[in-house]
């Protein structure tokens, strides 16, 4: 009689920050990435929605956002050119791959298989693409994905388009893309989703993806740990 392999359960954290602006999260992502090599942390999902903002990823292209009048954030990610703003969900994640078999790959398609099966709860078929990243529902993305990794740990991570106002894509080529190829949950559904809303149904997926029980930390919890690990930042 063949054995069935043991499932591992691993312990994470869940700091859900709200609206906060961009580069105060990138230090505390980077704190946070020090901490959980040292082992001063959990596998931890960061969730946030941002104030307006553009980042550009190790693979940017300038003619892609060319039409700025601010300067963009210039990060360690991959991917190229990409729009954060109010209405989306942006989860961050601080994990260590050591843990999980030092597979990149497969951590990119587990990430993007939480949103597919999130977008199903809404009665949305959503894909993977052959040929860009992200999740894709037909012929237009809703959600982004560009990764970074330090001694196997990663940080960075996706942009679900949820109310996003979409006109906001306009001033960049998103990913290299038209801007007319986003779309968002509340466009392809003609409903008022919440990011809350959204973002308990995507915890779900993910614990049960990454086999992973998240608990809820708070920042204040953990706002020293990280201002130290993140170069004296403010927390």
């Amino acid at each position: 009689m063949a054995e069935t392999a043991a499932h591992t359960t691993h312990y994470g954290w869940v700091l859900n920050l709200h609206r906060v602006e961009y580069g105060k999260v990138l230090n505390w992502q980077r704190g946070l990435v020090r901490m959980r090599k040292d082992g001063f942390a959990r596998d931890t999902l960061i969730l946030v929605e941002h104030e307006p903002v553009v980042t550009v990823g190790r693979n940017g292209h300038q003619e892609n956002f060319s039409n700025l009048t601010e300067e963009p954030f210039f990060i360690e990610r991959g991917g190229d050119v990409t729009y954060h703003g109010p209405g989306q969900l942006v989860v961050y994640f601080i994990f260590n791959l050591r843990r999980r078999g030092r597979d990149l790959h497969k951590f990119m398609d587990q990430i993007q298989q939480g949103i597919i099966e999130a977008l199903g709860e809404y009665g949305l078929t959503a894909r993977q693409d052959d040929t860009n990243t992200g999740v894709w529902v037909g012929d237009h993305k809703i959600a982004s994905i560009g990764i970074a990794v330090k001694n196997w740990i990663t940080y960075h991570g996706t942009a679900i388009n949820v109310q996003t106002n979409l006109d906001d894509f306009n001033r960049i080529n998103p990913c290299g893309l038209t801007a007319e190829t986003m779309t968002s949950l509340s466009k392809l559904t003609g409903e008022d989703i919440s990011l809350d809303d959204f973002s308990n149904v995507l915890l779900k997926r993910y614990a049960e993806i990454f086999e992973t029980k998240f608990t809820p930390v708070t920042l204040d919890e953990l706002a020293e740990d990280i201002e130290s690990q993140s170069g004296g930042n403010e927390v």
